[in-house]
Parts: C-alpha cells; structure tokens; sequence
C-alpha cells in the first residue's frame, strides 16, 4: 500500500522537507568529518619531504630539513603606511545634499594626521613551509621566518592570510594564499611546528579532540510518520 495513500499526507510532506534539510546539513558535517580525518591520518604518517623525495621543491633545503609545503602562487605581506590625511577642526554648520547624506563644512582649524599602517601584498611568488622555517621567494623580495625566532603567528579567518612575529624583525609581516588552501595551509603549518617542537603527539590529541566533538553534532535524520512506519514491510522498519 503506498505510503500517501495513508491518511497522512501532512505528515509526509514535513517528513520529506525535513529529510531535505537533514541531506543538506549532512553534507557539510561529513565534510569536515573527512578532513579531520584526514588531518589525523597526515598528523600521524607524514614527516615532511626532504630534497630526494620532493625535487621540485622551490627552496634549498638545510641539511636535514624536512618540507611540510609549497605554496606555488603566495603573496608577501608587509605593513604600509596609509597617506597622511587631514582631519577638520570646528564644524560649524551642515546641510542636506540628499536623503541620508550631509555636507559638514569645517571652520576650525585642521590639523594633518599621520597615515596608519596597514597590511599590503608587496611581492608575489612562491612559498615553502619547513620543520625549521617559512620561507618566500619572489620576484623582488625573499622573506624568511624562522622558528627559533617565531613569538607567534596569527591565522585570519577573514582573509586567507598568516601574519609572522618573529624577534629579529620589529614589524609583523606574512602571507596571502588562495582561499581555497586556507585549511591545508593552517594544518600543514601547524603540523610542521610541531614536528619542530616534538609536540606531535599533542596536536594529534588535539585533532582526535575536535573530531569528537564535531562527530557529537552530527545532524539527526528525521523519524518517518508512525503511521508511514507500521505500513513498511518488517524487514524495512528493522
């Protein structure tokens, strides 16, 4: 007997919307599922590339040295001073040009501001992260950022971009990738720390701890109607 032709059509169509969005919220759980395990798979077998196994890595490897990545298309970032602008004194009076907009004219006296430092892509080329450094090579400028230096470093969630501070340079410079690569680049640098550092069995910890958590959220399917259910053969309802 079909299972429309129970009486309970109602319940049917909300069971079949609500089975769409259970599909819909899924997919993206079983993603990050995936790539967490993934994570843990890596975190677990991969050690870095020296020069033998990866040839085609652009940076001359130290003795020793293990590549984690290789970024082919990054850009440098460095800070850059904003122009100076000037910020008006005394308003003494406005108008309205339009709905919501104001013309304000300045009578007092301005005064000239310095320009903020802003972050700026200044070079473009390639970069490898290392268990001992991150490296860029561009056509203008080669920027090193080592990890006996490294005071610490910042992932945006923003932008795909990691800036570096490092203690034989005064200001913060960094980063920016495809947005695309963001995760791997965020794991593959996370993981080549550690492999510095010998924390490795604590950022396999970490990863296992994430992927509990997130396997703990994972959508519920809908439960059909009871009267849809007690209408499926015995074997289906088991």
């Amino acid at each position: 007997m079909p299972l429309w032709g129970l009486g309970t059509g109602r319940s049917l169509r909300r069971y079949r919307r609500d089975a769409a969005a259970y599909r819909r919220a899924l997919e993206p759980w079983q993603q990050e599922a995936d790539a967490l395990r993934a994570h843990m798979t890596m975190a677990h077998t991969f050690a870095g590339a020296d020069a033998g196994d990866e040839p085609s890595v652009p940076l001359q490897l130290a003795p020793g040295e293990r590549a984690f990545c290789v970024l082919e298309r990054a850009s440098l970032v460095e800070p850059r001073k904003r122009p100076e602008r000037w910020s008006a004194g005394y308003s003494g009076f406005s108008f309205r040009l339009a709905r919501g907009v104001r013309y304000r004219v300045a009578l007092g006296k301005g005064k000239k501001e310095p320009g903020e430092e802003a972050p700026a892509a200044v070079d473009t080329g390639a970069a490898t992260i290392t268990d001992r450094r991150v490296v860029f090579q561009g056509s203008k400028r080669t920027r090193e950022w080592a990890f006996d230096k490294l005071l610490g470093y910042h992932n945006d969630g923003r932008v795909p971009l990691t800036l570096f501070q490092v203690s034989n340079r005064e200001k913060v410079s960094g980063l920016l990738y495809e947005r695309a690569q963001a995760e791997e680049v965020h794991f593959r640098l996370a993981l080549a720390l550690a492999h510095h550092r010998g924390e490795v069995e604590a950022l396999v910890a970490h990863i296992q701890g994430q992927l509990t958590v997130h396997e703990a959220s994972r959508p519920a399917p809908p439960e059909l109607p009871p009267a849809a259910r007690s209408a499926l053969p015995s074997r289906r309802r088991r």
